[in-house]
């Protein structure tokens, strides 16, 4: 599984102009309205990185539990949910080992966690886990990232974000393996402050999936498909149905 190291102390100042927590959070809702025979009360937020989306989810009257493999990403929500005073609970828990000894309503996966689960019996461990831990017809809905959106290899990127007291400058180089589906993610991190600059890199690996894949999983492990939509949207998610190229893919699964 991926780990955030230092990456995590910046990433949200890197993802904020990326991902609109906001609009995504609506978005779930009215897919809650859509899916649901009655408003969700429980959410587990499966990878929820620094907790962005649990703590609006908390706003905004649910009951959150967020859980990350990452022990740094998780001492940043904590400290999120105390500096805003939300109940929100943070637990460190590999999603592969799901062990909450509670049940949820729905279950969300957002932006990239999907991906770390690089094998066959990465998906099952989850799956089983869901099973375990979702109510009777409870939802699990997720965000993977589909093989035919994958850009040539190798992919290079640059980002520049800056802050009051420091510039940094995020160069990233990504290679697909269309043996494995497997997408290695270079980052090399360059922090510039008034008299100092420091550098530091990470290596990330995603598996990305097609949606025929995805549907036959969900099937293998007592899920079915109930919608997919296109999730690359950034100003607006109308729900429109994923092409072949499209990158990012929400799935909303149901328990068979």
């Amino acid at each position: 599984m991926g780990v955030y190291g230092r990456f995590a102390q910046r990433y949200d100042l890197i993802y904020k102009g990326i991902v609109n927590y906001k609009q995504e959070t609506d978005a779930f809702e009215k897919l809650f309205k859509k899916f649901c025979k009655k408003r969700p009360m429980t959410i587990l937020d499966v990878g929820c990185g620094t907790g962005s989306h649990s703590l609006l989810f908390s706003e905004r009257g649910y009951s959150v539990t967020g859980i990350d493999i990452s022990k740094r990403m998780i001492e940043l929500a904590k400290r999120k949910a105390s500096k805003e005073g939300s109940n929100v609970e943070f637990i460190v828990q590999d999603m592969r080992k799901l062990d909450l000894s509670k049940r949820f309503d729905c279950a969300i996966c957002a932006f990239g966690g999907f991906g770390y689960l690089l094998t066959y019996t990465d998906l099952t461990r989850l799956f089983a886990g869901l099973k375990k831990h979702l109510t009777l017809k409870g939802l699990f809905i997720f965000e993977f990232w589909n093989v035919g959106g994958v850009r040539p290899s190798p992919y290079q990127t640059w980002l520049r974000v800056e802050e009051e007291d420091f510039v940094l400058y995020r160069l990233s180089e990504s290679d697909f393996d269309p043996q494995t589906n497997i997408l290695t993610m270079n980052f090399n991190f360059i922090e510039v402050h008034k008299r100092t600059a420091e550098t530091f890199n990470e290596t990330h690996k995603v598996r990305c999936y097609t949606l025929p894949e995805i549907k036959k999983y969900l099937e293998d492990n007592g899920f079915e498909l109930a919608g997919a939509f296109d999730w690359n949207a950034k100003d607006a998610v109308d729900f429109k149905l994923p092409g072949k190229e499209t990158f990012r893919i929400l799935a909303i699964a149901k328990q068979v």
